[in-house]
Parts: C-alpha cells; structure tokens; sequence
C-alpha cells in the first residue's frame, strides 16, 4: 500500500554484490519502501564502492563520502546509517553521516548491527571510544538493533531505552524464494561435490581477522581424519580479505591437506544459498561478533541443523563450542552428523516475522516526523 507522502530514505552501508548480512538487509529494506511508495537509494560503502552502478551511490573516497552525505541531508533525505562496534573507520563514518543530518535538521537512524561481543562494544569494551560511540549513540534519532541484549547494553552509555528499538535482522523475506528447494538453482561445480561426498556441511566466512579461520582449518582437518569423505562448502567472496589472512589460512588449507575436501562457492544469490542450506548437512558458524545471525535463523527454519561458536546470543537448538576450540568444533560437528536425524527433530524453529517491514515503517515515520511508536 503506498503512502500519500513520500518520505526520502538514504541506505549508507555495504550494497550487493558481494552479498552479506548487512546488504542483503539494505537491499530488502530498499525493495520494501519502494513498493511502499517511498525515495529510497543506496550510498554504498562496500568493496564495490567505486564501481559505478545505477543501483547505488559510489564513493571514490573519504571527501566524496563526506560532499554526498552532505548534498542529500540538503535535499531531504534522512539517513539510515548502518555500523557495529568493530572499528574506529566504522565509528567515523556514522559520525560525518549524523553531523551531516544534524546540520540540515535531518537526523539520521542507526542500526547497530551483531551482537553483544564487539571489538569496541559494550561500554566495558569501549576503552578511549567511549565518547565517540556515546555520540554514536546520542546523536541519531532512533537506533535499531538485533535484540533486548544489545539494546541494554547500549543504554548503558546513557541513552533513553526509548529510541533504541530491537528488530531482529530475520523475517519473512529471508525465507521468500521460488527455487529453494531445487539443486538446478546450485552452481553444478557445487552439486558435483555432494556428489563425490557422503557428508557435505557448510561455512559462511571471509578472509579476515574475527572469523577464527585458524580453528575451522584445525577443525576441518581432524573431521577429514574421522570422515575421510567429508567435504565443507566455503560461502563468500574470496576478493573480500585482508590480504596477510587470506596468504596465512590458504597456506594451512595447503599444508593440512584439505584442498579436496573444501569447495569454494563464492558469493552465492539469496536463492542458491537457500538451495545450499536444504541439501547440507549442517552450517558451521565460526564468528562471534554476529549476535544471533540472519542465516543461523534460516537455516534453523528451514529445518537444517547449526554448529555456531557459542556468543551467549544463539538461538536454542544451536550446537555451540567455544570459538578457539578446534577439538570441541570437530565434537560438535560429529554429534550433529552421527545423529542427523535427531538433530533435525530437535530443531526449534524461531519465529517469523515481517521484520523488514518493521523496519521500514520505522524509518518512514522518522523521515516523515510522525511519532515512533
């Protein structure tokens, strides 16, 4: 149903390709208001920031970042910014977007992505940021984040419970897909290798420090001595690394043997990872700064087990171990694969809602003034 004011929304975050959490939450949130009716584009800060495409705003640079979200808080447009508690570049950029809407009277709307386990978030973790990301906080005129956890911890800088509103990053458009349930919608180098395996599992990673690679190859390589066929499918862009991580862990991968045990999928579309959840075994997840994670909650719904690194935020049913803890990885991977079945039946599925939806009424009425609540 369209609105009969049109509110003028700008995404500021990381926009697909390649497909993460967060963009693939800013593009359903951009696809929702459109049809609601509304303006709503993309400045995007992610790896492809500076390729031109007329589905997002580029930013060549730090200036370039800085004149855009200027110009469009000048022409109308309220924020939504889109940041966690990892890094002072992330902590910067929410800044220049809040003092850019402040300045035009257009207060910006923050989402405080993953969970309670940050490298600069909550307050006991904050050290000489704490000013910074109290104005994180304070300045916005909401903040949505994943869940009650992470709101109490944000209120703890001083800020009212009353602008902080949790919103889980999972809903019913996570789980809106025609080919799902079809192996045709698999890349067929993917389909080959459950071929050639009695037990495929997946992983959902990047190249980069906080994905505790070092673990998952130790871990891989002692499932590979207990399960000399299994196999471990690797989701997300190889492209998107920290360069030193990507040498260091390509060369475990090399030493430890696994090459023919890992098949690389690169970054999958929404339907084809869908497809990857139904036919594997199991998804292992490996950070801990994710909090509850949107593909944790898909996977349990559409009835596939979860072995996660245990972050005190993890939906029931998750298998959890502890993150540096190769052996209990491997244990719980093996618990999960010899009783598959049980595993299955034992799954609580979370509850769905229309989340984006949630969201995206939230930002109309701050777009448009209209109460919060």
């Amino acid at each position: 149903m369209k609105s009969s004011r049109v509110a003028k929304i700008l995404e500021v975050g990381p926009y697909p390709p390649p497909r993460a959490g967060w963009s693939i939450r800013i593009q359903f949130v951009r696809e929702r208001l459109e049809e609601m009716g509304h303006d709503s584009q993309a400045l995007n800060l992610g790896k492809n920031r500076k390729i031109p495409d007329p589905r997002y705003i580029t930013v060549q640079s730090g200036l370039d970042y800085l004149f855009k979200t200027l110009r469009y808080a000048a022409r109308g447009y309220t924020m939504h910014m889109h940041a966690n508690g990892d890094g002072p570049i992330g902590f910067l950029l929410t800044l220049i977007s809040a003092f850019a809407g402040c300045v035009f009277f257009r207060r910006i709307v923050l989402t405080m992505h993953a969970g309670t386990h940050q490298r600069y978030f909550p307050i006991e973790r904050s050290k000489y940021f704490f000013p910074i990301l109290y104005l994180m906080f304070k300045l916005p005129k909401a903040i949505i984040c994943n869940n009650e956890a992470v709101k109490e911890k944000i209120t703890e800088y001083g800020i009212s419970p009353k602008k902080i509103y949790p919103i889980q990053a999972f809903g019913t458009s996570y789980l809106e897909s025609d080919s799902s349930t079809e192996d045709a919608s698999l890349p067929e180098n993917i389909n080959a290798f459950f071929e050639d395996r009695d037990s495929v599992i997946f992983t959902y990673i990047f190249m980069r420090e906080g994905f505790y690679l070092d673990t998952l190859v130790d871990g891989l390589k002692l499932l590979k001595e207990k399960k000399p066929k299994f196999g471990c499918v690797i989701v997300g862009s190889l492209d998107d690394n920290e360069p030193p991580v990507k040498k260091r862990i390509m060369e475990k991968i090399e030493a430890a043997d696994l090459k023919s045990t890992l098949c690389y999928a690169g970054d999958l579309s929404h339907d084809a990872f869908m497809a990857l959840m139904h036919k594997s075994k199991l998804y292992l997840r490996t950070p801990t700064t994710d909090g509850q994670c949107s593909s944790v909650f898909e996977c349990l719904s559409l009835g596939t087990p979860v072995v996660a690194a245990e972050n005190d935020n993890r939906p029931p049913s998750v298998y959890t171990y502890p993150a540096d803890d190769a052996q209990a990885l491997c244990a719980a991977v093996m618990r999960v694969l010899e009783n598959h079945a049980e595993a299955c039946s034992q799954i609580v599925a979370p509850e769905v809602r229309d989340t984006v939806g949630e969201e995206s009424r939230l930002l109309v009425n701050a777009a448009l003034g209209n109460a919060m609540h």
